[in-house]
């Protein structure tokens, strides 16, 4: 028994019209930038903070039930349970945002440096001063489309 797609009995150029007749748009360079950005500050941020010797203890769970020292608890909050995974998907939710030709509002932006900057604020300088970049990236991006809407 053959079996025929719905598009078969369609004419070529009406099916080439279909295809062509809301054409993709251009990415958006700034976003998918910052995008970028992010998921860098994530790689690096694991890449700094994986290699330590606690990975078998946490697993273990004593972190549930026991005492543990308090370099422990540091870890744990700086990779598995700190801000790499939010971040990272966050950073494809942008991504895809921006390879469609979409931005996000500019106060992601806004919000990722008041974060950035309240963090700064208590830790003093450290990596949390890379997030300056895909802030102002956001920023400028979702202050641009919304400059193109309102002309």
């Amino acid at each position: 028994m053959e079996q025929h797609s719905a598009t078969e009995n369609i004419p070529l150029r009406v099916r080439v019209t279909a295809a062509t007749a809301h054409p993709a748009r251009r990415a958006d360079r700034l976003t998918v930038a910052a995008a970028v950005t992010l998921l860098l500050i994530s790689v690096l941020h694991t890449a700094v903070f994986v290699a330590h010797g606690w990975w078998d203890s946490w697993l273990a769970g004593p972190l549930r039930s026991e005492q543990m020292p308090i370099d422990a608890f540091v870890h744990f909050w700086a990779l598995p349970g700190g801000f790499v995974v939010p971040i990272a998907l966050l950073a494809l939710l942008i991504l895809e945002a921006g390879r469609r030709g979409a931005t996000v509002p500019a106060y992601v932006g806004f919000a990722l440096a008041a974060w950035a900057v309240v963090c700064v604020w208590i830790v003093g300088p450290s990596g949390f001063l890379l997030f300056a970049v895909p802030a102002l990236l956001l920023i400028m991006a979702g202050s641009r489309a919304r400059r193109r809407q309102s002309v």
